[in-house]
């Protein structure tokens, strides 16, 4: 089960607005964008603390104490075979070349490698 599972739908729409805020969103500004009581607030940062999806750091405003709430980013494994066409891995992961996607013979010719191993 995944840990954003077990949210409700309060939970999840906070969650969603903390996602479209990469640099963060201060408590004391989430719960009155989220339009729920602070208490309220407190209890859905406390569940998405609890399960791992935020971080919570100290900080104050104004002189009063509040946090900055910011998603936490899990890395997660990469399927190996994506960055592979045929037997030749994409040239960009070593490259040390400057080009733009645009013209790179190497990322071209790997791209008709990946389009020739799906036709057979």
């Amino acid at each position: 089960m995944s840990r954003e599972a077990e949210l409700n739908e309060a939970d999840e729409k906070t969650f969603a607005y903390l996602k479209e805020h990469p640099k963060g969103v201060l408590q004391s500004d989430l719960w009155k964008a989220i339009e729920v009581d602070s208490r309220t607030c407190s209890r859905i940062l406390k569940k998405l603390e609890d399960a791992g999806l935020i971080a919570r750091e100290e900080t104050k405003k104004d002189g009063t104490r509040t946090y900055l709430i910011t998603v936490v980013h899990t890395s997660q494994a990469v399927d190996p075979s994506l960055l592979m066409a045929g037997e030749y891995i994409v040239p960009c992961v070593a490259c040390d070349e400057e080009c733009t996607v645009e013209h790179c013979k190497m990322l071209e010719d790997w791209i008709y490698e990946l389009v020739f191993d799906e036709l057979e």
